[in-house]
């Protein structure tokens, strides 16, 4: 289950990227990631849809609110509830059906690469276009040695990305309802509800992400 929350946290975060020089990657996908770079913030409702090699599928909905530089409120509606809610410094999970929130102390917890692009760490020169891009302004990409993605801009946005491991699981957020504006910065505060379990409680207790 750590495993799947992993590549679900991977799977939005590879949307946000930093401005810089995109000389070398193809017009649309340069326009599409300078205008991502340039926006404040946004909010938008999700699908995933996790496929598995043998079949099986997985289908989460909920929604997503992202602000620069490295804030997030990402929260899982269905098929449960569960949040995933940081304003820079780190993570707090937090599984109301289970009455327990998890501080994740660093954000490459989740993924060293996808947490580098939402704070603005990656170099032009480690973005490497894989093959011709498909249909139109969707783009086969690596960061760094990180993992494959595909993404696919619409008006300039993430419509949706996809991931696959490397036993052939895919992984597919679709992004819909998209409105670019500046979140407010109470929706990146978290406190513990009464009663929750709080695993790493030293570290939560120093202050967390309610500092």
């Amino acid at each position: 289950m750590k495993c799947i929350r992993a590549l679900q946290v991977a799977a939005w975060l590879c949307c946000f990227m930093p401005l810089m020089a995109w000389a070398e990657l193809p017009e649309g996908l340069q326009q599409g990631l300078e205008q991502l770079a340039s926006t404040d913030g946004f909010r938008c409702n999700f699908r995933q849809k996790l496929t598995f090699q043998e079949g099986d599928e997985q289908v989460f909905e909920g929604t997503l609110t992202v602000a620069r530089p490295g804030r997030f409120r990402w929260e899982y509606l269905k098929p449960y509830k569960q949040l995933y809610i940081s304003n820079g410094d780190g993570i707090w999970l937090y599984e109301p059906d289970l009455m327990q929130a998890q501080w994740l102390s660093g954000l490459d917890t989740v993924d060293p690469v996808v947490m580098r692009l939402l704070n603005g760490n990656v170099k032009a020169e480690e973005i490497t276009l894989l093959g011709t891009p498909g249909e139109k302004f969707t783009y086969h990409i690596r960061i760094g040695n990180g993992q494959d993605i595909w993404l696919h801009l619409s008006d300039g946005m993430p419509a949706w990305i996809e991931s696959r491991d490397a036993l052939g699981n895919r992984n597919r957020m679709t992004l819909t309802h998209i409105m670019k504006s500046t979140p407010d910065e109470s929706l990146f505060h978290f406190d513990v509800p009464q009663g929750v379990d709080v695993i790493n409680t030293a570290v939560s207790a120093a202050g967390g992400l309610n500092e």
